[in-house]
């Protein structure tokens, strides 16, 4: 998924017209940048649809063959050119030398001002970056249902079902080769004949271990091959190829798919650690699915009745991961069903008794040697995905609030923005700050903002708590507003404002300007 100059000149409300013929419009535009500089270079990076009004441009053909010319080795997606100030109409020296150098021009008529086509190209660019999360999310899912799809004993059916997801996700091809380079699986069928012209790559990488990874790019596709195991040798590849670039969400998609094929590759020889695996694969089910009672029999993760049971976070102390001996004894008593996190936590579900409290091995963790806190959910039917997420969610807030055993009906006194996904507050926050992310002046706008609302829309009051003067306070208020193009005075953008700035906040700096320059 990319934006393309194309699909900015289409953009409805600003009236561009595409003024070269037979231009490239299929380049991709990753930002928008404003120079009037003969030489804007210094300034812009590939991919970026420059804007300017042609200040340091003329109808002299030889310097403005060395404009685009420069345009051109910097490798913009584009120009577009604001008429009407210093130039009626695009110079027609511009236009030819632009053609000949395959550069698209978009004419900007003078009504549209520069930061409407960059806050278009913004919302775009984030509702971009939003499919491919949202895309890379559902891949993940598919993989794990993938995983889980076949009984264990099948290793050829689970493995062939995350090799498939996979190479739809990319749409292209995956192998799952052996360390020597054999195929085991392909998707689809005839990506198998790849292998061999594959040997000699793989023949390198081998000697490295786990080390081991390759990417190879050429006009028409990209490969990368990543090695499958868990410790030491290699025991096997998987090579994935697209017609389009791999992008930092298709990352997320692979690594799981490496993980799937490591845990079924080291079963026989990691038992403890491939069971903790599939806890943790149920943990994701659950939050797309619901806990079923049919799930939880497959797999023997214990008694506990989905439909009355609450979430459970256990933190260690510091940055330690809990014990291993501690998720062994919780998740023998019969009473969890406990998995490992990333982050080293243990998460997963526990049983309540009929007097409504929850199993007393889990409630003992927080006592535990090593234990920092233990969050408990209030009671929910598990057996609804939604509800799945919620307590997930209220668990991992109470494990946060401090030491021992903190359950989470116990702390009434909670935020509205608590009871909110955390991704998808990011998300909006930065599509709703929007200019105030991308320009220069953003960080000292957002500080003064939030001072401003600290301070119940008092001048003088965040003026002393920023140590500036109170009219560069109101000053930064007009800029901000501006920017934002809201109205201030508004108590609801006033409460809108205030959630997105704590959600930019407490997220950076995973929350930045959609091309990462914040």
């Amino acid at each position: 998924m990319t934006l393309t100059v194309g699909q900015v000149a289409a953009l409805p409300d600003l009236g561009l017209i595409v003024a070269t013929s037979s231009p490239s419009l299929a380049r991709e535009v990753r930002w928008v940048a404003v120079s009037e500089h003969a030489d804007p270079t210094p300034w812009i990076e590939a991919g970026d649809l420059l804007l300017t009004t042609g200040m340091s441009v003329d109808e002299d053909a030889a310097g403005t063959r060395a404009y685009v010319e420069r345009l051109v080795a910097a490798e913009v997606a584009g120009l577009g050119f604001g008429v009407g100030f210093r130039h009626p109409t695009i110079p027609r020296a511009l236009i030819k030398a632009a053609e000949r150098a395959g550069l698209p021009v978009l004419e900007v008529p003078k009504p549209t001002p520069f930061v409407a086509v960059s806050k278009a190209v913004s919302r775009l660019l984030t509702a971009e970056e939003y499919a491919e999360s949202a895309a890379s999310f559902d891949c993940q899912r598919r993989l794990i249902r993938a995983a889980l799809a076949e009984p264990a004993g099948r290793p050829g059916d689970v493995l062939g079902g995350v090799v498939s997801v996979l190479a739809k996700h990319v749409e292209g091809f995956v192998l799952h080769l052996t360390s020597a380079g054999d195929v085991i699986t392909a998707h689809p069928d005839g990506a198998a004949l790849r292998a061999p012209e594959l040997s000699g790559e793989i023949d390198r990488l081998r000697p490295r271990g786990l080390l081991a990874s390759a990417s190879i790019a050429t006009a028409d596709e990209h490969v990368v091959i990543l090695p499958i195991g868990v410790k030491g040798a290699a025991q096997g590849f998987l090579v994935v190829g697209s017609s389009r670039p791999l992008r930092a969400a298709d990352q997320a998609v692979m690594n799981l798919a490496v993980s799937l094929l490591s845990w079924e590759a080291s079963r026989p020889l990691v038992v403890d650690e491939a069971m903790d695996a599939w806890r943790g694969l149920l943990l994701s089910v659950a939050a797309d699915s619901g806990l079923s009672v049919d799930l939880l029999d497959r797999l023997g993760l214990g008694a506990v009745n989905p439909a009355r049971a609450v979430a459970v976070t256990v933190r260690g102390l510091g940055a330690r991961p809990v014990p291993d001996v501690l998720l062994g004894e919780a998740q023998g008593s019969g009473d969890a069903v406990l998995a490992r996190r990333a982050t080293g936590e243990l998460g997963g579900f526990a049983r309540v008794d009929d007097d409504g409290s929850v199993a007393g091995s889990v409630r003992a963790l927080a006592t535990a040697a090593g234990i920092q806190a233990v969050g408990i959910s209030c009671v929910l039917d598990l057996t609804d995905a939604a509800n799945v997420r919620q307590a997930m969610q209220q668990a991992d807030h109470a494990a946060a609030l401090g030491t021992g055993l903190c359950s989470f009906d116990d702390e009434p006194a909670r935020g509205l923005a608590s009871l909110i996904d955390a991704a998808t507050t990011s998300a909006w926050a930065v599509g709703y700050l929007g200019g105030l992310l991308t320009t220069g002046e953003g960080p000292e706008l957002m500080d003064t903002l939030r001072a401003w609302l600290e301070q119940h829309g008092q001048v003088d009051a965040a003026a002393q708590r920023l140590g500036i003067h109170r009219h560069t306070v109101r000053h930064r208020l007009r800029r901000a507003e501006a920017v934002l193009g809201r109205p201030l005075d508004d108590p609801a953008v006033r409460a809108d404002l205030w959630f997105a700035l704590i959600a930019v906040s407490t997220s950076a700096p995973a929350v930045s300007a959609p091309d990462g320059r914040g």
